[in-house]
């Protein structure tokens, strides 16, 4: 037992920060990988989410496909399919990597699946409050950016919550391709040394709870958020407009 746990504090600081001169890497490429593809799926999600209600047919054939096709292919496949069309070296200008490929797979991976809650958020948005903010003069645009947008925002909070929790979980895979993750590097540290065998319980274990702290984290914050801004209150302060 002393030298199981010894091997654990001895690897804790790498699954943490990642190995030295290879950082970042560990829990925080996982919360970074996870951030960076939140982040940039939720720009796409915005234009594939409202391209569901546009007046042109092609626009939402379009955004269905999209969200179709993404949500239907397994995220270890998709980012197998990315690594290898981008593979590495430079295209189009840039230096491709696997932490690239991951990135990308991951950001397509999450749009489509944060496009269809901002399609979702949308539809649940009042109408009143539209037709209220057309008549008080509000443009498609403003109307869409103070009152729609804000209101699926709010009520789509859980959902949004989830997914980017699933996300953060889902980082594991890339540890395929060789991005030093938190699952890549406690997979390093056992490495194929036999002898190693006893600490692989313990070592999961703790990886285990680094996932879980920062999930459970994640929903805590979010749950305080909306606890809150009730929707009641939203509704006020969007009267405002």
């Amino acid at each position: 037992m002393p030298e199981q746990i010894a091997f654990l504090l001895r690897n804790a600081p790498n699954l943490l920060i990642g190995f030295p001169g290879h950082r970042p890497g560990g829990l925080v490429m996982s919360v970074l990988l996870a951030l960076v593809a939140i982040g940039m799926g939720f720009i796409l999600a915005l234009f594939i989410g409202t391209g569901y209600e546009s007046r042109r047919r092609p626009l939402r054939l379009a955004a269905h496909v999209y969200v179709q096709l993404f949500r239907g292919i397994p995220l270890i496949l998709l980012l197998l399919i990315v690594h290898q069309l981008l593979g590495n070296g430079r295209q189009l200008g840039l230096e491709t990597t696997p932490l690239l490929s991951a990135l990308v797979a991951l950001t397509l991976y999450s749009s489509a699946y944060q496009a269809e809650i901002v399609r979702a958020g949308l539809q649940l948005v009042p109408q009143r409050m539209v037709e209220s903010a057309r008549l008080m003069g509000s443009s498609r645009r403003q109307t869409y950016r103070l009152i729609k947008l804000r209101y699926t925002l709010h009520i789509m909070l859980p959902a949004f919550t989830g997914q980017a929790i699933s996300l953060f979980k889902d980082t594991s895979v890339v540890v395929i391709i060789g991005v030093a993750e938190l699952m890549t590097v406690a997979s390093i540290s056992l490495g194929s040394d036999v002898g190693n065998a006893p600490y692989w319980v313990g070592l999961y274990l703790m990886v285990g709870f680094f996932y879980f702290t920062v999930a459970f984290t994640l929903s805590r914050l979010a749950q305080r958020w909306e606890q809150q801004h009730h929707t009641t209150n939203l509704v006020h302060s969007l009267a405002n407009y």
